[in-house]
């Protein structure tokens, strides 16, 4: 299944797209991120790491693409047997900017993560973070 959230907010794309790069920052404004395990701080295509999420669950990911000047990146995230990708996009909109995050991954999966991913997005696009 495929679920797209776009979700707008006053910070300069500059400032939501160095949130995205930078994945020390991610548990930031992120809620159910605690921590990010990763050989580098910025993500690359390529870039393997762990996201600690509640209850100290690991998850791996692997950094698929990173266009810095579309602002556009993918990653590939697997827990067990559940293997979801996530597209993200940042893009200037009046007063900020429109991030969009397109999610594939099995229905479950796509619908329980869409309320924590919105909630994600909207601190990730707030100026006053």
């Amino acid at each position: 299944m495929r679920a797209t959230i776009t979700v707008t907010g006053d910070a300069d794309p500059s400032v939501a797209w160095s949130r995205y790069e930078n994945v020390s920052v991610w548990s930031t404004w992120s809620p159910q991120i605690q921590e990010v395990i990763s050989a580098t701080p910025r993500i690359a295509p390529g870039l393997n790491g762990l996201v600690v999420g509640p209850l100290g669950v690991r998850v791996p990911f692997e950094v698929l693409t990173v266009d810095p000047e579309a602002m556009e990146w993918s990653w590939n995230v697997r827990f067990g047997p559940v293997d979801a990708t996530l597209d993200h996009a940042v893009r200037a909109a009046p007063g900020g900017c429109a991030t969009e995050l397109v999610i594939d991954a099995p229905a479950f999966v796509a619908v329980g993560y869409r309320p924590l991913a919105a909630l994600a997005l909207r601190r990730l696009v707030r100026s006053d973070l």
